[in-house]
């Protein structure tokens, strides 16, 4: 699987990559910079591969509910609790994980 970037809605840049997705309602990505804990953003998660499922991107939003030094130390890891996803949403996640087993 390659890596999905994930994108700030506000400013377009990358926050980080999906390092791991196996519920729908929440992801952990690798970042440069640590992330703002209880912060909510809005996140873009693009398909550099083209479409998937017919989409080329997801936009929801999330709230970082924790932030951690990765074992290397150049590198963050930040989970995030999604926010009121819609059904078909939360449909095209699970196919994400279905899929690719995040």
């Amino acid at each position: 699987m390659y890596y999905l970037q994930v994108y700030d809605g506000a400013s377009n840049k990358v926050i980080g990559h999906v390092m791991d997705i196996t519920t729908t309602q929440g992801l952990m990505l690798l970042c440069d910079e640590p992330i703002t804990v209880q912060e909510q953003y809005r996140l873009i998660m693009k398909f550099s591969k083209g479409y998937v499922s017919g989409r080329k991107e997801l936009v929801f939003d999330a709230t970082c509910r924790w932030c951690r030094e990765d074992e290397d130390p150049s590198f963050y890891l930040a989970g995030f609790q999604i926010q009121k996803l819609l059904p078909q949403e939360v449909q095209f996640i699970q196919s994400l994980i279905d899929e690719f087993g995040f």
